[in-house]
């Protein structure tokens, strides 16, 4: 039997349950942290403030070299797990996230950016509504805690995903956040987990191979993430943006062919370049 009807099968039944028999499908939020103690608190916080009652809250503390207090966090939600594992990056300490994840659907949070209040609520509604597998939602930015304007999903043509994909890549500035994507486990257990090889842009990468593995999307056009900036110095911009360059170059190779790729390659190393400079003189995150 096919197992694309298999999985079809089981999010009707899912879904089936969520608006005819009021059954909230639980979801799970991992948190990947890596020394942002001063923070993970905060972003804990907003997911146990969130209206939606059925999740779960998965920390993997990615071998962090502050000190690194589990107790408080236990404490915060009855189904709160921590794991802690050695220092390999991002992509591995998500796929521990993803390996223990008992949800049936997932959305991942960076331990310094938090969930607005009805985060949750408002992209597992509009999938159920759609019987989608994947939602994308609207984000806001912040700077030192300032709000500084939210990203609005409106005008992303959710009904074209090739479209949706060469404005994730050509934007100068990213139509959406790759964390404000709410998915199905079916849909993680037919592409996969992150690459570990990817030291960044393992995130646009893996936000790729969900839109990559689905039919149909749905979009919120409220804010459902908060993007956190902040001050870094100098050198560490530098270093990660021209980290970023190669790796994001890397995500282009392998997600487009033909007149995208020999679009997409150079002007990739254009934009990134342009950033590169504007670290010189501004505020980046990562």
């Amino acid at each position: 039997m096919n197992n694309d009807y298999i999985s079809y099968t089981i999010q009707r039944n899912i879904l089936f349950k969520a608006k005819i028999l009021g059954e909230s499908p639980k979801i799970t939020v991992i948190i990947p942290h890596y020394n942002m103690s001063d923070y993970l608190i905060r972003a804990v916080d907003s997911v146990c403030r969130q209206d939606y009652e059925s999740l779960e809250i998965i920390i993997v503390d990615d071998g962090s070299e502050e000190p690194f207090e589990s107790a408080e966090l236990l404490d915060m939600h009855p189904y709160i797990s921590v794991y802690e594992i050695s220092h390999k990056g991002k992509a591995v300490a998500v796929n521990k996230g993803l390996e223990e994840a008992q949800g049936e659907y997932i959305t991942i949070l960076d331990a310094d950016d938090q969930l607005p209040l009805h985060s949750l609520s408002s992209r597992m509604s509009t999938l159920a509504d759609n019987e989608a597998h994947l939602c994308i939602g609207s984000f806001e930015t912040s700077f030192e805690g300032q709000t500084k304007g939210i990203r609005s999903i409106r005008e992303l043509p959710v009904d074209d995903i090739q479209k949706i994909k060469d404005r994730f890549i050509a934007n100068i500035i990213s139509p959406f956040h790759q964390n404000a994507m709410l998915f199905s486990r079916e849909l993680v257990n037919k592409i996969g987990y992150m690459d570990p090889e990817m030291i960044r842009s393992q995130d646009k990468d893996f936000a790729i191979r969900l839109l990559d593995g689905v039919e149909k999307i749905c979009s919120v056009e409220e804010s459902v993430y908060i993007y956190h900036r902040y001050e870094r110095p100098l050198r560490t911009r530098i270093e990660n943006r021209i980290i970023g360059m190669k790796y994001l170059m890397k995500v282009v190779n392998r997600h487009f062919e033909g007149w995208r790729k020999g679009i997409y390659l150079p002007w990739v190393l254009l934009m990134q370049s342009a950033k590169l400079l504007y670290d010189l003189f501004g505020v980046y995150k990562k």
